[in-house]
């Protein structure tokens, strides 16, 4: 049994040998309302890791903002989590490939929940392919969304946060590979090579 979905329990094996004196934690280890006020805008929102951390930061207060190219998927999903937790979770349909509709959705976020005080760099893309058959397009299509996209996205919100004189946490989602590199995921290796650069 793999990753389940939620913040709840990220893996769970009857078979797999429990520690003697400690149980495994089944719920998010801080407190109630943590986040309480906050904005969090979360890319790649809809689903998967996006959907589990959306779900983690408004069940502990934070106002979300999801963000994908899919808009039917994460209005159900900002639903969903909404029911869940009590909070409102507004779905903005952004391509981050695209400056513009980046530039957008961020306007978007700001008009409806404010200015961003978390910002999760999560939207991402790999496939599995030996690095000698990948063409240009495969690599240029990861890289757009993985290194383009989460340039776009910090540099648009960090701009607005400059005007206004606030800080947030920005979050970028990489990989073990983005250090040690790795065949058969070259293009996403790279991108988020870069993104760890960039974040640092």
């Amino acid at each position: 049994q793999f990753f389940s979905h939620g913040p709840n329990v990220l893996h769970q094996d009857s078979r797999a040998p429990q520690a003697a004196f400690f149980s495994p934690l089944q719920k998010v280890m801080l407190p109630p309302n943590t986040f309480q006020g906050k904005v969090a805008f979360i890319t790649g929102g809809g689903t998967g890791l996006g959907k589990g951390m959306t779900t983690a930061l408004s069940s502990l207060g934070a106002k979300c903002v999801i963000a994908s190219r899919k808009l039917d998927v994460l209005k159900g999903t900002a639903d969903e989590i909404s029911s869940k937790t009590g909070n409102k979770v507004h779905a903005i349909q952004c391509d981050v490939r695209d400056p513009v509709s980046v530039k957008n959705a961020v306007a978007e976020t700001i008009q409806v929940a404010g200015h961003p005080d978390v910002v999760i760099n999560n939207a991402a893309g790999n496939f599995i392919s030996p690095s000698e058959r990948l063409s240009a397009n495969a690599w240029k299509t990861i890289t757009d969304i993985v290194l383009n996209g989460t340039a776009f996205v910090t540099l648009e919100i960090g701009k607005e946060l400059i005007k206004v004189q606030k800080g947030a946490a920005f979050l970028a989602i990489t990989t073990i590979y983005a250090e040690s590199g790795s065949g058969f995921v070259l293009p996403s290796a790279s991108a988020k090579a870069g993104v760890e650069a960039m974040s640092k």
